[in-house]
């Protein structure tokens, strides 16, 4: 029974040191990608406030819960973009919430041509709570072990965008003090993220929007190659295939997404998991809803593209 329990403990360790690894998912990171890479803060003809609320395995016990509120706007008469990113993530008994200030500078290079450059600042903070962890023996100091951690350090990304008519590419990293410390599970590790996609104009009504992307934890790839059809601004429909390393699947996420005015988006995102938790959870559920406002600028200074 003891090896039974050690062995219990010993993967409940391993997948809470794998979570620490990695920053939260989002499959809608389309719409929101100032919260990874803040070159991208105001580079859009609107003020945006998105918020997004992700179930991760539904029915698996202790899964994953993210919410990530994020704003972001160009600064009216600057090339100067700033927002605000607030994450907040729960694993079993780990807590994280990575509040974060994004500041971008937009060089016009020529006509619908920009170079982004963005830092963030602001805090970790991750406590492990293990007080409702259920114990077979609740008298052995062993096994019943009801203490508290927590985590707070500073924090800081740096991310490059460039953007030509249609086409974008990124990159960026995140977590950048934690480069230099140990790894625990309570900080998070430094990830790398790169992207790109290019939007084609299908006639009059249509939009095709064909990407990759890709996140590096120091440890292992995980890759996404995704699409996105836009009708007339009013909808749009999508998905993505997710692999790690050499096509390992994780999972496929087809999305939906609704215009309801000039000024309101909302967004449906579902995560069919293709890995081997798949027999033990039904998929995970993210909803996004987008609030935009003009801002006070010359409509020149951004391209068509950051509409979208």
């Amino acid at each position: 029974m003891k090896k039974i329990l050690i062995a219990c403990c010993a993967s409940l360790l391993f997948s809470l040191s794998v979570f620490a690894q990695h920053d939260a998912q989002i499959s809608q990171h389309l719409l929101s990608r100032t919260h990874y890479n803040p070159a991208a803060a105001g580079a859009s003809l609107y003020g945006n406030i998105t918020g997004i609320a992700r179930q991760q395995y539904v029915g698996f016990t202790g899964a994953p819960q993210t919410g990530l509120l994020n704003f972001d706007m160009l600064l009216p008469n600057t090339s100067s973009g700033i927002g605000l990113s607030v994450l907040y993530d729960k694993y079993g008994p780990l807590l994280s919430y990575n509040p974060m200030l994004n500041y971008a500078y937009h060089i016009k290079l020529g006509d619908n041509q920009h170079l982004s450059l963005g830092v963030a600042a602001g805090v970790f903070l991750r406590q492990y709570d293990a007080s409702n962890n259920i114990y077979e023996n609740i008298g052995d100091p062993l096994e019943n072990y009801d203490g508290a951690q927590e985590y707070l350090a500073p924090d800081a990304n740096v991310g490059i965008e460039y953007q030509l008519e249609n086409w974008i590419i990124g990159a960026s990293a995140t977590h950048i003090p934690q480069f230099f410390e140990e790894e625990t599970v309570m900080n998070p590790t430094t990830q790398y993220y790169a992207y790109s996609r290019y939007r084609f104009e299908i006639g009059r009504y249509w939009d095709l929007t064909p990407g990759i992307a890709a996140q590096y934890d120091g440890y292992s790839v995980h890759s996404e190659i995704n699409a996105v059809l836009h009708y007339l601004k009013l909808f749009w429909v999508g998905g993505s295939y997710r692999f790690s390393d050499v096509f390992d699947s994780e999972s496929i996420v087809p999305m939906v997404g609704l215009q309801l005015s000039d000024y309101v988006r909302l967004g449906y995102a579902y995560d069919y998991n293709l890995s081997s938790l798949q027999n033990y959870n039904q998929g995970s559920h993210e909803i996004m809803l987008q609030l935009r406002f003009k801002t006070r600028h010359h409509t020149s200074r951004t391209p068509r593209f950051a509409e979208w």
